[in-house]
């Protein structure tokens, strides 16, 4: 028992190191869920929609100190679960195990991770320049390999398939340039202005690496079979350079500088080619006709354990970037309150990005002097449902935002994960 929680606190501890995959970066967003696309200004639209560089802003120049965001989560053990049945040092009952595994989805259990760092950027009225490094990605472990864990092979006779494995991990730097062009052929009824945008990114990738197929299962001794079978193998591509060309494309339009619509499409095209230290990775296993008698492995029987670990090098390869489709709403209510909405569905899964659908609404309160307060909430996506709080220092030519996402609910029991983001800048 001690063995199995050992691995059960290793694996939580895994995932709470893990990182959170968002496409934006600044901790005024952070602290509004990731709601507020309709209402970026400046330097806020990196990783967003371009047009917003078009709309009207308060500073002629900002530069960008230092944003920052890092984040965590997956989709099934909390921190409320871990604390109860990890931490007291009791023996877990079957009610306990029942509530573990129940935690973990059929599909198995997920983690998402991500980390960006804006470093250079500047930003002046409907232009953008960034250096950005980042690296997302996620796994999946089969949840039969928890329920083995948890239970042992208990099930007689049971065939357990772990052909659910998967996973996919990147790190790199962009360098992207942003440009937001107002329009008055797209102006007409309620709306006074509108705006189209584009992003171009040049991407170097530095690591890659893919699950590109697993197969596997264990087939458990039975009444009539006192023997086991085990058959597992899974491939693996992996590259240590490569570069790429990304665009996204944007539109905006504004109704008297209150209400706010946007629409855009992220990584609209794009694609990394991975060119160097291009490998592919077999490991398999195969134990056959295992006998079991007395809880000993018989000697006298004709079981087969044969291993394999196979490297070699490939050609290069490409992966595309993973699109986003996105639509915001904001309405300023007045000059010291604004409300924020935002949905987000994804077009493709690729580069440790899953294709999901994500809404989210927001909102903040400048009414504090010198004391930004935003909040707000999303529901689905890779993260489920996430709570988000935020505040900043505004000194008007610098300030610090800092924002917090939960993942899993209001409760600190209920996280599943959280994210964290920074942001300081000066502007004149």
């Amino acid at each position: 028992m001690k063995l199995n929680k050992l691995i059960w606190i290793s694996l939580f501890l895994t995932l709470s190191t893990s990182m959170f995959a968002q496409q934006v970066i600044d901790a005024r967003g952070a602290g509004m869920a990731f709601s507020n696309a309709a209402d970026t200004r400046g330097l806020e639209q990196v990783g967003a929609n371009p047009a917003t560089l078009a709309l009207r802003h308060a500073f002629n120049f900002e530069f960008n100190l230092l944003s920052g965001s890092v984040g965590l989560s997956n989709n099934g053990l909390s921190k409320g679960l871990y604390n109860q049945y990890f931490t007291t040092g009791d023996s877990l009952s079957s009610s306990d195990k029942s509530n573990i595994l129940n935690s973990i989805p059929n599909s198995g259990l997920q983690g998402n991770f991500s980390a960006k760092l804006n470093t250079f950027a500047l930003y002046m009225p409907k232009f953008s320049l960034s250096l950005t490094g980042m690296g997302n990605g996620y796994f999946n472990l089969p949840r039969e390999i928890a329920e083995i864990g948890l239970y042992g092979n208990a099930d007689l006779g049971r065939t357990y398939d772990f052909s659910s494995a998967a996973g996919t991990g990147w790190g790199g730097a962009a360098l992207s340039l942003g440009l937001g062009f107002p329009v008055k052929f797209l102006r007409g009824g309620m709306f006074d202005f509108a705006a189209i945008g584009m992003t171009a990114k040049y991407i170097i990738g530095l690591q890659y690496a893919e699950v590109t197929s697993a197969e596997g299962y264990f087939q458990n001794l039975s009444a009539d079979n006192p023997t086991t079978d085990f058959n597992g193998m899974l491939e693996m591509r992996q590259a240590s350079g490569g570069s790429g060309f990304g665009y996204d494309i944007g539109l905006v339009m504004q109704s008297n500088q209150k209400l706010t619509i946007s629409a855009a499409v992220l990584n609209a095209f794009g694609s990394v080619n991975w060119q160097s230290g291009t490998e592919i990775h077999q490991y398999s296993v195969e134990a056959d006709n295992f006998a079991i008698n007395s809880n000993t492995f018989d000697d006298d029987n004709d079981s087969v354990l044969v291993s394999e670990d196979t490297s070699f090098v490939t050609g290069s390869f490409s992966t595309r970037l993973p699109a986003v489709l996105d639509f915001g709403v904001s309405y300023r209510l007045t000059k010291k309150l604004m409300f924020s909405s935002e949905f987000e569905q994804g077009l493709s899964s690729s580069m440790g990005v899953l294709k999901y659908s994500r809404f989210a609404i927001g909102s903040e309160f400048t009414g504090v002097p010198l004391l930004p307060l935003r909040a707000g909430v999303s529901f689905g996506g890779q993260q489920g449902f996430s709570t988000a709080f935020g505040v900043g220092l505004n000194l008007k030519y610098w300030f610090v935002d800092l924002g917090f996402v939960n993942h899993g609910g209001f409760s600190g029991s209920n996280t599943r994960g959280y994210t964290l983001a920074a942001t300081t800048r000066f502007r004149f």
